[in-house]
Order: C-alpha cells, then structure tokens, then sequence
C-alpha cells in the first residue's frame, strides 16, 4: 500500500473520530483524535509536494497549535486560538500576492463579484451583529479577526474569478471552509450553543487544510480561455 494512500485513510479515520466526538460530546476521545489530522495532513503534504515550502509548513504549524490551545485547558488559551489563525490567514495574503496576475474581468464576472461581495458583506456583518455583544473584552480581537477573513475570502474569489486555475480554486475552497469554520464556531460560542455548529466546525475545519494540502500540490496553470483579437 502507497504511503499516501494509507495517510489519507488515517486521516478518514481521525476525521471520522474527531466528528463522531463531537457528536457524542466525548471530550476525551477528541483530545486524542484531533491533534492527529493537522500531523496526518502534513504527512500528505510531504509526500505529495515536489518541493517543500517553508511558510507553508509553517501555517500547518500553526493549525495543529490552534487545534492544541483549543483543547487545552490554559489561561487566555482561546486567544492563542485566535493569535494562531489570524497568523495563518495573514500568512495566506501572501499566496494571494505570490499568485497575483493582471486583472482580466469580462463584464459578466464584474456583475458576480459585485453580487458576491455584497452578500459577503452582509452576511458577515449580521454574524458579528450577533456575536460582538458576547465577546466581552476580547471585542477588538475579534473583530480584527473577522475582518482579517472577510478580505481573506474576497481575496480570494476575485483571484479564482480572474485566474480559474486548478490551484487558485482549491484556494477558494480551503478558505471557504475556514469561513464556515471559524462562523459556526463563533456563532456557537457567542451567539447560540447547538451541537450542529461544533460538529460543522469540527468537519470543515479539517476540510479547510486538506484542501489547503490540494492547493499547494495542484497546478498553477490557468484554465481561463484567452481572448483571440
């Protein structure tokens, strides 16, 4: 059995776990199984990559460190929570900026970012409408926070958009699933406590660095047709 295909059933396996956790509201049994996935996850990597990126080990580093302060139990550990993803997300502008090419919108794509930054906007706006009164002391972290992904996520569509690349669309969706991560997570702790937003955290947090994993070992090659003049 290839060592890729034995990692990701593994990784199912944590995955798995780690869902069924949450479900269960076993705490014990998740302190084990999630900080196997972000290790499972670079293992993939690993052997994966032609070439190993330094910054990109690094914000692996920094989710498995995320995913330990959470299950800690130490001081402030949940602004360790929030230091380490806002570091990953801060690291990630500078794919956006490594990746950039010249802006080619047609005018149908200039009517969807239009669309979809509005709807971003406001969608974003009511989830920190229903969280900030919550948060307490820590409101200027988190709206920093929220701030760093809502650019984070345009960012992120208006490359695909002008790119479509294999790799600029893994891109897209890793960060959406950090969007939908981070936002049940949110609302689950500041808003409302239900069982069905921590087990979508805990599924699409694990999604958002496989698909992370995807980007950084897809293809740059873009796949938008070019002009004929």
């Amino acid at each position: 059995m290839k060592i890729r295909t034995l990692t990701k059933i593994l990784l199912l396996l944590a995955g798995g776990l780690c869902v069924l956790s949450k479900a269960m509201q076993w705490e014990e049994l998740e302190l084990y199984a999630k900080p196997a996935t972000v290790p499972l996850l670079l293992m993939l990597y690993w052997f994966s990559a032609k070439k190993l990126d330094a910054l990109f080990l690094i914000i692996l580093l920094l989710c498995f460190l995320g995913d330990i302060f959470l299950l800690t139990d130490i001081d402030n550990s949940f602004m360790y929570v929030l230091l380490s993803y806002a570091i990953c997300y801060l690291i990630l502008f500078y794919y956006l900026y490594k990746n950039y090419t010249p802006i080619d919108y047609s005018s149908t794509d200039i009517v969807y970012l239009v669309i979809f930054f509005v709807a971003w906007t406001f969608i974003a706006y009511e989830i920190y409408n229903v969280t900030e009164a919550a948060m307490g002391k820590i409101r200027p972290y988190g709206v920093g926070y929220i701030i760093i992904l809502y650019l984070l996520f345009i960012g992120a569509v208006f490359q695909y958009v002008n790119v479509r690349s294999a790799q600029s669309l893994w891109f897209l969706i890793a960060v959406l699933n950090f969007v939908i991560s981070d936002s049940c997570f949110a609302l689950n702790r500041f808003y409302i406590h239900s069982i069905e937003f921590e087990i979508i955290n805990s599924v699409y947090q694990l999604l958002a660095v496989f698909f992370l994993v995807q980007f950084k070992i897809s293809s740059p090659t873009s796949l938008k047709l070019k002009k004929n003049f």
